[in-house]
């Protein structure tokens, strides 16, 4: 006992327990606790390993994402059938991650076509969708179009009997004690085919009207994606949406004003080249080629007059006077497109997420590193592809009637019905005060 005694005393005489070391040791404990760990962005702590990941994350999404746009591009400099085909590898890639979340292969293995049958409503879909654009594509090549004209002439009862002939497919199937799954895959194989395929098809409907309207809402949220990455990464404090975690209001933010000016400034860069604003003339044209074409008026700069208080206050601050500035108009639709780009399509980004929580699983494949699947960088582009195309058709797209398509049109009429319709003409610009009555009696005499 008195050892005992002396070795504490001794102990206590060095000051190994005296309160100064015990607060140190704590100190000691505590940052060793904490020496493995850092803060977020946020102020929080995080280990070591996971910030170490994260930031390896973002070189692995960084270099990733600049190979993606180095492709992007090339594709786009290989011209209108290189795109298409991209096009369509995206279809087919994207719809099979759609696809496989439904996939159950325990009862697909007592269901052998079930797998084939997807991949025939696709093919019976791709077929409709291409070969109305392939149409289009081919009259400018007469022989062609010449030979395949019973194909065309019937394209869409032949789709549609390719669709049935699906159908009655299925329903020969089905089985007892798989129905509800079968009524499943079915259901879902008709909402990818819609969400996936139809969507991603007006991609292809806003080549043929020029690259400029295919490339730009693309480029838009890709931009907007980049910068909603990079601002939320580094001021990001406040969640935008549950559904999206990692998604912040600062991200939205910075990402919708980055990519206003972006696309404000792509858009005037890129309006004076005509193998991107000119509708293609073939589908074998690239970048090198030399496209002419009588170019959209919205691709025409005009002068617009600034308001007085604007001129007064640039004056005040450059110290000069502007009372005009050149601005092509599709700049100002540009900044219409890139709004929704900003502002909606990342709801499409949004509601892959959801999916992605119906089904519990962090990505829609691995086939594209630090960004998931294919799915996964094309979830926001479906929906601003049809915005898009229907932004363009309702206040851009010039009418694409002319005197020669008329003409055209009169030919195919037999005389009776070119005599009534000349007639008719006739009528109109009367009434309308076009043409005088003293003009349509020399016009009498002139054809007797």
């Amino acid at each position: 006992m008195r050892k005992v005694a002396n070795k504490s005393s001794g102990a206590s005489l060095r000051g190994e327990n005296s309160p100064a070391k015990v607060r140190q040791r704590k100190i000691h404990g505590s940052a060793k606790e904490t020496g493995d760990a850092t803060e977020d962005e946020t102020g929080r702590s995080v280990p070591q390993e996971d910030s170490k990941k994260r930031w390896r994350n973002w070189r692995q999404r960084t270099v990733f994402t600049f190979v993606m746009i180095g492709g992007f591009f090339t594709v786009i400099a290989l011209g209108p059938l290189s795109i298409m085909l991209m096009v369509l590898c995206l279809q087919v890639m994207i719809y099979r991650e759609v696809i496989s979340l439904s996939s159950v292969p325990k009862k697909e293995r007592d269901l052998p076509w079930a797998r084939a049958m997807n991949a025939y409503f696709l093919g019976c879909l791709e077929y409709y969708l291409y070969g109305q654009n392939m149409h289009r594509a081919l009259k400018r090549h007469p022989w062609l179009e010449a030979h395949l004209q019973p194909v065309f002439a019937h394209h869409t009862f032949i789709s549609f009997s390719m669709y049935l002939v699906g159908f009655v497919w299925f329903v020969g199937t089905l089985r007892k004690g798989y129905y509800r799954f079968q009524m499943g895959q079915f259901a879902w194989t008709h909402m990818a085919l819609a969400l996936v395929v139809m969507q991603s098809q007006f991609m292809i409907e806003n080549i043929f009207e020029g690259i400029f309207w295919f490339f730009l809402p693309i480029a838009l949220v890709i931009v907007n994606d980049i910068f909603a990455y990079v601002f939320g990464f580094f001021f990001g404090r406040h969640q935008l949406i549950e559904l999206s975690p990692k998604k912040t209001w600062e991200g939205y933010i910075g990402g919708g004003l980055m990519t206003m000016v972006f696309g404000f400034v792509l858009t005037a860069l890129l309006s004076d080249w005509k193998f991107v604003v000119c509708p293609p003339p073939n589908l074998h044209m690239t970048a090198f080629s030399d496209v002419q074409c009588d170019v959209n008026p919205v691709f025409v700069p005009r002068d617009y007059r600034l308001p007085a208080a604007v001129t007064a206050l640039l004056e005040v601050l450059l110290r000069r006077s502007i009372t005009t500035v050149t601005i092509r108009p599709v700049q100002f639709h540009s900044l219409a497109i890139s709004a929704f780009a900003s502002l909606i399509a990342p709801f499409g980004g949004f509601f892959a997420s959801g999916v992605k929580r119906a089904f519990n699983i962090k990505d829609f494949g691995n086939s594209i590193p630090g960004h998931g699947g294919v799915t996964d960088r094309f979830d926001c582009q479906f929906i601003m592809a049809a915005f898009s195309h229907t932004y363009y058709s309702s206040f851009i797209r010039m009418s694409t009637v002319t005197v020669g398509s008329l003409f055209s049109s009169f030919l195919v009429l037999n005389s009776d019905k070119q005599l009534e319709l000349y007639q008719s003409i006739q009528e109109f610009l009367q009434s309308s005060g076009s043409l005088a009555p003293s003009a349509i009696g020399a016009m009498s005499e002139t054809a007797v």
